[in-house]
């Protein structure tokens, strides 16, 4: 009888035991490889050298190109025949759509938490806003960012809907991305912050629809303030590849 009851408690002890004690090699270089696109280390157009990241990570050619199909899927690289890995290169209107989906995405999860008013999420997004206006009041700008991002994590994930998470972090890919390609150098405004208020007085006072206005009226300005910026930069690509074919380069004197 004990050696039935010595049993029983091994195989109780073994289900409790996970069966994959570590992240598999391409889950574990995954983030790391997506940081570098999202961040621009790794520019728009250019080629990824499997070579070089193997050595990187430290890894085969094996974990690395399942990492590199996971990248692919969610549109940060191509997968190009007898070139290899290729950082994509959104152009404004891609830029727009993504947008368009995140304003909708976004409306619909500040009208959900306006609805249900989440006693823990509403103080953390208030405490987050409090913090996002004391970072654009010292001009930080690298923690407005991040507490920004942190601040429309929040509303989304307090609607408590997996999918709308899940579909919401792979777009925020990227817009993290251009958020970095753009908003290299720049400094912050407390009025960028305060464009947020309209957002935690509604959600914070359970009004649904003026949240989920409020919402998609403060993306939509972020959405045109980005696709002006890509304007801009087209047209100075442009006059500067005009401007050096029709002109000799120019000497500096030295001093």
């Amino acid at each position: 009888m004990s050696g039935i009851n010595n049993k029983a408690r091994r195989m109780d002890t073994e289900s409790q035991t996970p069966l994959v004690r570590f992240a598999p090699m391409h889950d574990q270089i995954l983030p790391r490889l997506r940081k570098d696109i999202v961040e621009n280390r790794w520019k728009s157009g250019e080629r990824l050298s499997e070579p070089l990241l193997c050595r990187e990570f430290g890894v085969s050619r094996t974990p690395l190109r399942q990492a590199l199909k996971t990248l692919e899927a969610e549109g940060l690289i191509r997968l190009v025949p007898h070139v290899g890995a290729v950082v994509t290169d959104p152009d404004v209107t891609d830029v727009g759509e993504t947008m368009d989906i995140l304003i909708g995405l976004e409306q619909l999860a500040a009208t959900r938490v306006a609805q249900k008013r989440p006693a823990e999420v509403l103080k953390a997004i208030e405490q987050i806003y409090r913090d996002m206006k004391q970072a654009a009041r010292r001009s930080e700008a690298a923690l407005y960012y991040d507490l920004n991002d942190r601040f429309h994590r929040t509303i989304v994930g307090g609607t408590g809907n997996r999918s709308l998470m899940d579909l919401h972090q792979k777009i925020m890919w990227h817009v993290h991305r251009e958020r970095h390609r753009i908003n290299q150098g720049e400094s912050v405004s407390v009025e960028s912050a305060e464009s947020h208020d309209p957002i935690v007085d509604a959600i914070c006072n359970g009004k649904a629809e003026q949240a989920g206005r409020a919402m998609r009226t403060h993306l939509e300005n972020v959405r045109e303030l980005m696709l002006k910026r890509r304007r801009e930069e087209a047209v100075a690509s442009l006059a500067s590849s005009a401007d050096g074919k029709t002109r000799p380069p120019r000497t500096t004197a030295r001093r």
